[in-house]
């Protein structure tokens, strides 16, 4: 195959000067035609030009008609070319720096196929051409370079981010959820080595002050004693039948009176069982009242009867003899009296209720009641006196980075068998261990709705006046959160502010100074 040097004398030969022009002025021949009738045993193939090598750029050199200056014929269009007489045709010499190509891609069958130098390949018409460079990276450079110019021109033109906010005037509104333990203004009684407590007052019920609430017997009380003691009073009962039934038509007009209203008020007691209408604890005291004037009047009728006297004697001893073992409870003050206590009345009340930790308020919610130092071994509670008006709530709040506002009220929700919805003031809060700790206060709350709660889950929800600025206005100043007020002449200030909720690019907020922040005032953003 003809090497590049041949191939540039061989187009020089055939277009002369003019060729090579055009050659540097980017205009490519076309590519050549191989002509298979001109492959014979006395030389190399003889190249035609493709049918449109005429137009690109070449022209046929003045001289002999069909024939050039080298003694090479130019055949008309699509047919072979002549060569003069005794013209020996090129030899196209091999470049030793070409590498050889497989036989099985040689197309001919015959020969060895020769590759170009670098940067250029060798078609199969056996034109030697140039390979075109790609424009892709030329194209990508093109992009990033408007790329640029356009992202410049953007930050040039584009408005500059706002230096300056302005105080706004807001109402937020949400609620909080977690669980609690419930404080009331509660005393409980305690009494060591009990064996029998009789209840006198009825549960849940409002007692006033030295009203009995119950009879406790300690340890050392046996019940035969209450067995001994019935015993001399059935002896007396039976006694006054037949001192009664002794005295024949004489009948006492004032006995059965008596007798009479006790049957009516039996009678009476019977109904309400029967329908479960009516109050018995108000019965059994009329019942009682009734019984206590009967007994006094017989003891009167019958002064001189000494088997009387006697079995009334035995009685009262009995009765001294029980009362050194019993103990009689009266309420302290009005209240509320319960029966029934849960072992946190001594350690977890108002008066106690602003000391515990937010860890230790989650083990008491988890069952772990408190020691109490002052309790016994064998000290067992009696009962408890609740007073009315006021109770706490001991909140550990599930949103921890929420910051409750001291003093603030709020509706408090008590999930519960029956709901139960109150207003709750914030005394304080504490953050310990990622727990938050709110202590609430309830004043005008029926503390009967939370009579048998001690744990529960509660809702908290606001609705709060509040200032509003932009987020970016916050700024922290030797570990204080406030804002940058700026006066009409410039003048920064800095206030402290207490965050209470951030919404996005908005923040509520409550000023730590009362009158230094309003709507409309000029914030300097961060």
């Amino acid at each position: 195959m003809p090497s590049y040097q041949d191939d540039n004398q061989f187009f020089t030969r055939m277009g002369g000067p003019q060729e090579e022009n055009q050659r540097q002025a980017g205009n490519v021949p076309p590519p050549v035609q191989l002509d298979p009738s001109l492959l014979g045993n006395d030389g190399p193939p003889v190249y035609t030009p493709a049918p449109e090598y005429s137009q690109g750029g070449y022209q046929q050199p003045a001289g002999m008609p069909g024939m050039n200056q080298n003694g090479y014929g130019y055949a008309p269009q699509g047919a072979a070319p002549q060569r003069a007489a005794g013209q020996a045709p090129p030899v196209f010499q091999e470049d030793p720096d070409e590498e050889e190509v497989p036989p099985q891609d040689n197309p001919t069958g015959t020969g060895k196929w020769k590759t170009a130098k670098p940067g250029y390949h060798v078609p199969r018409t056996g034109v030697v051409t140039r390979r075109k460079r790609s424009s892709v990276p030329y194209v990508l450079l093109a992009v990033a370079v408007l790329g640029i110019t356009a992202f410049a021109a953007i930050r040039h033109f584009a408005p500059q981010e706002a230096m300056y906010g302005y105080v706004s005037a807001g109402v937020l509104s949400s609620r909080y959820t977690g669980s609690a333990m419930l404080v009331r203004d509660e005393t409980v009684y305690t009494q060591e080595s009990i064996s029998q407590i009789d209840y006198i007052a009825e549960e849940g019920t409002d007692v006033d002050r030295t009203t009995v609430i119950c009879t406790v017997y300690t340890s050392g009380f046996n019940t035969r004693e209450l067995t001994t003691l019935k015993r001399y009073r059935d002896q007396i009962k039976d006694y006054h039948k037949t001192l009664i039934s002794s005295s024949g038509a004489a009948r006492d007009a004032r006995l059965t009176t008596l007798d009479t209203q006790v049957r009516e008020q039996a009678k009476t007691t019977r109904t309400m069982i029967q329908e479960g209408r009516g109050n018995l604890l108000n019965q059994e005291e009329m019942m009682t009242e009734i019984l206590q004037s009967r007994q006094s009047y017989l003891r009167q009728k019958y002064p001189d009867d000494q088997k009387l006297s006697r079995l009334y004697d035995d009685e009262n001893n009995q009765l001294q003899r029980i009362s050194s073992w019993t103990k009689q409870y009266a309420a302290s003050s009005n209240g509320i009296v319960s029966f029934y206590t849960d072992g946190y009345e001594p350690v977890l009340n108002l008066n106690t209720y602003l000391n515990f930790s937010p860890g230790e308020v989650r083990n008491m919610y988890n069952g772990y009641i408190p020691e109490n130092p002052a309790a016994t071994r064998n000290t067992v509670a009696i009962y408890r006196l609740v007073k009315d008006g006021k109770w706490a709530v001991l909140m550990l709040c599930d949103d921890a980075d929420w910051t409750p506002i001291t003093g603030q009220t709020y509706k408090l929700l008590i999930e519960s068998f029956e709901n139960t919805v109150v207003d709750a003031t914030v005394e304080s809060f504490t953050r310990a261990g990622g727990e938050l700790l709110v202590r609430l206060s309830v004043n005008d709350g029926d503390v009967r709705d939370i009579l048998y709660i001690r744990s529960c889950q509660v809702q908290l929800g606001e609705n709060v006046d509040s200032l509003t600025v932009p987020t970016r206005a916050l700024y922290n100043q030797m570990g204080q959160t406030g804002v940058v007020i700026v006066d009409e002449y410039g003048n920064n200030y800095f206030t402290q502010v207490t965050v209470i909720s951030t919404q996005g690019d908005i923040t509520h907020i409550i000023p730590k100074n009362s009158g230094v922040l309003y709507e409309g005032t000029l914030v300097k953003l961060f």
